[in-house]
């Protein structure tokens, strides 16, 4: 016998139709007041459109594992054709940047614990007369071990020079087995002899997360008082803009102090990176830098109208700042405009200062070039900061 029940439950073709269009009911003037508010949220807009654009722009030219354009002093006491022939071919390479002549050993490593430069080239005073008259010469390479990358392809580029130059040199001789090479190339790493990646990273992740941590604690406090109506409430109050910023600056400079030491005793005590320089030295600079972070932090936060806009802005600085300060990558691999662009990263000047001090000893009189900087910067951003606090105030 047929069911009837069924039957009836078997729903027609316009019963499914119907259906259908009634989930799907109230589509159209949705989709179209979501792209009305996407149109007019130019802030997300561009996170959206334009930020992937600039990072693959900056992940295009600004990452590069070649090294080249390394700054190199020379210390030449020869002054004549041969020495002036081996310094052309090492330039030829595009490995070296040849910055300035000095004219002592002192003033090459000098150089290289400023971090002015990573390289130094000694040629002894009697090197074209022992090339000329057949005993072997030597050039002496003074390579900043601390850039494991940077120290392995300058030794081997200068190996290679030195077999080459010393071909080049050799003349035949019947009775001669084995000549010895004319010219020997003497490298020799400076502060991380046993060219460790790890003594090179981890002051630079010290670096990076101060930055960051700091940053985005300090964007959330401010941005969640602004949405809860906190800051319009402080507004009636006497506390003046000024007031209010340093009354948030100060506990999370407590905050992050402590947490930055508790990162450098683990790199210290964990993976036994040594601290060459002054311990005070390095507490200070460290303080100089998170106070700098925390204004970037407050400027990124009075200038953000709600947490998500601040979140956007605070992810937007990560990418260049990993990739143009010189925390991963050697910033001499990149096109000028980048280094240029890289210059008004705290995080570049503060990564100098951090690894001068660990890893080369470097002191205040070589380290005042990256501070000046770092100084200037904060209280460029803690004025652009307390004028946008103003604007909110009034």
């Amino acid at each position: 016998m047929l069911d009837l029940k069924s039957t009836q439950a078997i729903p027609s073709a316009e019963s499914l139709k119907d259906r259908f269009f009634h989930q799907i009911w109230g589509f159209y003037p949705v989709m179209i007041k979501e792209w009305i508010e996407i149109y007019n949220d130019k802030h997300s807009l561009f996170f959206i459109l334009g930020v992937p654009v600039v990072q693959i722009i900056l992940y295009g030219y600004g990452v590069s594992y070649d090294v080249r354009n390394v700054e190199t002093v020379v210390f030449d006491q020869d002054h004549r054709v041969q020495s002036q022939r081996i310094l052309d071919q090492l330039m030829a390479t595009n490995y070296f940047h040849l910055g300035k002549q000095v004219f002592s050993r002192q003033a090459v490593e000098e150089a290289i614990v400023a971090g002015r430069a990573k390289v130094g080239i000694i040629f002894p005073p009697d090197l074209s007369d022992n090339i000329q008259s057949g005993d072997p010469a030597q050039a002496q390479i003074l390579i900043d071990g601390s850039d494991a990358t940077v120290a392995n392809a300058i030794h081997a580029a200068v190996v290679a020079i030195g077999q080459d130059q010393s071909i080049k040199m050799l003349t035949t001789v019947a009775e001669q087995k084995a000549p010895p090479l004319p010219l020997e190339m003497r490298t020799r790493l400076l502060f991380n002899p046993e060219v460790r990646t790890t003594n090179f990273i981890l002051p630079g992740v010290v670096a990076y997360m101060a930055q960051m941590l700091t940053m985005f604690v300090t964007i959330l406090s401010v941005v969640r008082e602004r949405e809860a109506g906190t800051l319009e409430q402080i507004s009636v109050t006497p506390v003046t803009a000024l007031g209010l910023m340093l009354g948030k600056l100060v506990p999370y400079l407590l905050i992050s102090f402590i947490g930055t030491n508790l990162l450098l005793a683990a790199m210290h005590f964990l993976f036994h990176v040594p601290i060459h320089g002054n311990l005070l030295v390095l507490e200070l600079c460290m303080a100089l830098f998170i106070f700098v972070s925390l204004t970037a932090g407050l400027l990124i936060s009075a200038s953000s109208q709600n947490l998500a806009q601040a979140t956007q802005a605070a992810m937007f600085t990560i990418v260049p700042t990993v990739l143009l300060s010189g925390f991963i990558f050697p910033r001499e691999t990149m096109p000028l405009p980048l280094q240029w662009l890289g210059l008004i990263i705290p995080l570049t000047y503060f990564l100098q200062i951090v690894r001068g001090i660990i890893l080369r000893g470097a002191g205040l009189q070589d380290l005042w070039i990256w501070l000046v900087p770092l100084v200037l910067m904060g209280v460029a951003m803690l004025y652009l900061s307390i004028k946008r606090f103003k604007a909110i105030f009034s």
